[in-house]
């Protein structure tokens, strides 16, 4: 009996001690997969982050100049072009560049600063020493220091501002090397430079029987200390800034002279180059009480669209037919311009009641 209830209450014991150990087990297995699942989200945590520090390292390292590819920043430039203008200036000192920057901003271009290869120090332009580097460069036409990351290439634009200071009267040779390494037999050229003193006549010469250069206009000197006013002040006076004036026409009707606004489309530049040929005149006749109409030589491309005129307003109808509107009308044709700072009554008196001969120029 006693042996019975011994082995019932070993029985109950080793129960109640495997429940106890399944507990503990089951918590254990817990505590484990809770810490598994920490350290899983940790882990991928860090991995997200580790991918993205190495998307900042990269997006760093492909903006970073490389300096070991010397086209790598020409080709930066090209890609980039929003315009067809380039900005380039070689400035030992800095004060060549603010030039440049001024510029720069002023007509949105593009800017390339000359590197010498091996740089000017302060001693190599001591120009009261005979043996310095500059001196000497300067007094040899044939030398033609290196540059250092020079631009691949220049085809992408049409006019060079080309800025430098004045070393001995004359522009620095590295400005030499620059302009024989391109092409600017179609190119705009504008000089300027920095001086204390000397004019910018004698570098002009130079760079003219240097090379071919399409169109070199004349420069300009500034002092060191020259302003952005200074710079925009000489730049109004480009003559490339007349392109982008309001294209003009003259027209003599009957003996009165007036002058139109031209539209900015293909068929008021085709007038404007036509009459680059010769004036043209045209006789024109009345039609439906608001218009004069005329043939003209030849057909003119055509932007029609349609409107409503306004009295004043020069049309080209069908592409061969110039009209001038003294009253309103809507219809499908193409807008050449508009007559400058004319009241209607003025402007029927002037075509009167019949043909009236017109002739147009620029």
């Amino acid at each position: 009996m006693k042996t019975k209830f011994f082995n019932k209450a070993m029985f109950l014991l080793m129960v109640c001690v495997c429940a106890v150990l399944l507990t503990s087990c089951g918590n254990k297995d817990g505590n484990t997969s809770s810490g598994q699942t920490e350290t899983t989200r940790s882990s991928t945590q860090q991995e997200q982050k580790s991918e993205s520090d190495k998307k900042d390292e990269t997006k760093e390292d492909i903006s970073a100049p490389e300096t070991s590819d010397t086209n790598s920043k020409a080709e930066d430039i090209t890609e980039g072009t929003k315009n067809n203008t380039l900005v380039v200036c070689f400035s030992r000192t800095g004060n060549t560049e603010k030039i440049a920057k001024h510029l720069t901003e002023l007509t949105g271009a593009d800017e390339y600063v000359i590197e010498a290869a091996v740089p000017y120090t302060d001693d190599d332009i001591k120009y009261q020493d005979d043996n310095c580097r500059a001196n000497q460069e300067q007094n040899d036409k044939t030398v033609r220091p290196a540059i250092a990351n020079p631009i691949a290439s220049i085809d992408g634009y049409d006019t060079v501002f080309l800025g430098y200071p004045i070393w001995w009267g004359q522009e620095p040779r590295i400005i030499d090397t620059f302009l024989e390494s391109y092409d600017f037999s179609d190119k705009t050229v504008i000089p300027f430079c920095t001086s204390g003193s000397s004019s910018i006549e004698t570098s002009e010469r130079n760079i003219k029987e240097l090379v071919t250069i399409g169109n070199q206009l004349e420069g300009r000197r500034f002092p060191a200390g020259a302003s952005k006013d200074d710079v925009k002040e000489w730049y109004d006076t480009l003559p490339l800034n007349e392109e982008n004036k309001d294209m003009k026409l003259k027209l003599s009707v009957n003996g009165t002279e007036l002058t139109a606004t031209l539209e900015d489309n293909s068929s008021a530049q085709a007038l404007t180059e036509l009459l680059k040929q010769g004036d043209i005149t045209v006789d024109m006749s009345d039609y439906g009480g608001f218009e004069k109409v005329g043939d003209l030589p030849q057909s003119l491309p055509r932007n029609d669209e349609r409107i409503t005129t306004v009295p004043g307003d020069i049309i080209l109808y069908e592409g061969s037919k110039i009209t001038i509107y003294y009253a309103e009308n809507t219809w499908n044709f193409t807008k050449l311009g508009h007559i400058d700072n004319i009241q209607q009554e003025e402007l029927k008196a002037i075509l009167s009641d019949g043909d009236v001969t017109v002739t147009l120029s620029n």
